[in-house]
């Protein structure tokens, strides 16, 4: 008797110190890391220390978390999508070695059970922690405007890349883009209409994203606030579409070449191409991590993918891929629905409405290591499914 305590309170409290402080630590890390890690191969290793092994470290010492996070639908559907897509490596032409590509899901799944392991032993430490990494975003964003023009005071015809580990402004839009999604969600659930916490951090990160002159996280703003509109607020609701008309109003006026000069930046050339690739092989697709070469007439130099993560997806997977994306897709849409009433799941939903509706314009990289693109898929993905893992849990005696 007195053996077994002996053995099992290290072990309780090591898990007690991982789910209540590393893991969540690890969150605000990945979160945060890439305005302060100044180097990418350190946000990587971040990643690794603070997140994926003490993970890892939790699923071993407590084999009883595995069996709820693994049977999770969510969870299941991601795992019959990796599954698939590192089969596809089989006919794929890719430069990378198998090793390296079959890692790249392990980092997703760890990603996901860390947000599981949270929420299931710590329920509301994943929001917390998330509105603290938010915060200081929110400042590193509006710190880095005020560098950026105080070295550019007219723009000189720059635009935002950001700092530290971030270094394209388009990418850079991303990670803007979902931070000022997560701003709009919990200014549609603040008291006021005119609380200032939100109502700051959103402008910031607003500012932030038309700085690096990118119109993919803008469009994965209007499909979050039409979210937001049928699930939220009516009188925000019209707030915040007036407040968007006056901002498109403000940059046609004031910066028309936005609008005017770049156009549709040949999308529709691009996705014409790809279309013309994806038919080639279009049931199985060209294989995980195949590489894409697009040639866009009139246009100089190439393009390695086809600016639309569905497309990616498509022409890696083929139908058979898609389908197994949307149901994963799907599955998240529908428990945010059923579940839309809970502040925690309409904040999290909106985060992963803004990233699909962004890949429908740009990126590719649906399975990668710890990079921009997370903050369209995978962040807001594990976001949804630890609610899930927190409601659906609840729901299952009924």
């Amino acid at each position: 008797m007195s053996i077994d305590t002996s053995i099992e309170a290290p072990v309780k409290r090591c898990g007690t110190l991982i789910d209540k402080y590393v893991l969540p630590v690890g969150w605000f890390i990945i979160l945060t890391g890439m305005f302060w890690a100044w180097d990418r191969t350190v946000y990587h290793k971040l990643f690794y220390i603070f997140l994926a092994a003490p993970t890892l470290v939790m699923l071993i010492k407590h084999r009883d978390l595995l069996k709820p996070l693994v049977s999770n639908p969510l969870f299941l559907a991601f795992l019959a999508f990796s599954v698939y897509t590192l089969l596809s490596i089989a006919w794929s032409d890719t430069d990378n070695s198998t090793s390296s590509l079959l890692k790249r899901p392990l980092y997703i799944a760890m990603l996901l059970m860390a947000a599981g392991i949270i929420c299931l032993r710590s329920p509301g430490q994943l929001e917390q922690w998330t509105r603290l990494s938010a915060l200081l975003v929110a400042m590193a964003a509006a710190l880095s405007l005020v560098f950026f023009i105080y070295n550019n005071p007219a723009f000189s015809g720059r635009r935002f890349a950001g700092y530290g580990a971030l270094y394209n402004p388009l990418l850079t839009a991303h990670v803007f883009g979902a931070f000022a999604a997560f701003w709009l969600a919990t200014w549609f659930q603040a008291r006021s209409a005119f609380s200032p916490v939100p109502v700051i951090c959103l402008v910031i990160m607003c500012a932030a994203v038309l700085a690096t002159g990118s119109r993919t996280p803008l469009i994965g703003l209007l499909g979050a606030l039409g979210w937001l509109v049928v699930v939220g607020d009516r009188q925000r609701a019209w707030l915040a579409a007036g407040a968007l008309v006056l901002a498109l109003i403000g940059v046609a006026l004031l910066y028309p070449e936005a609008i005017t000069q770049r156009g549709v930046s040949w999308r529709p050339a691009i996705w014409m191409d790809a279309l013309r690739q994806i038919s080639e092989h279009p049931w199985l697709g060209h294989g995980f991590d195949s590489p894409m070469t697009v040639i866009i007439p009139g246009r100089a130099g190439t393009l390695a993918d086809p600016h639309n993560i569905e497309l990616g997806v498509l022409y890696a997977g083929g139908i058979v891929g898609l389908a197994l994306w949307l149901i994963l897709y799907g599955l998240a849409f529908y428990f945010s629905w059923v579940y839309r009433k809970h502040p925690a799941v309409t904040i999290a939903a909106t985060w992963l409405i803004f990233g699909f509706c962004s890949g429908l314009t740009e990126g590719s990289a649906f399975m990668s290591r710890p990079k921009e693109h997370w903050f369209l898929i995978w962040i807001p993905m594990a976001l949804v499914y630890g609610q899930s893992l927190i409601h659906w849990k609840r729901s299952l005696p009924a």
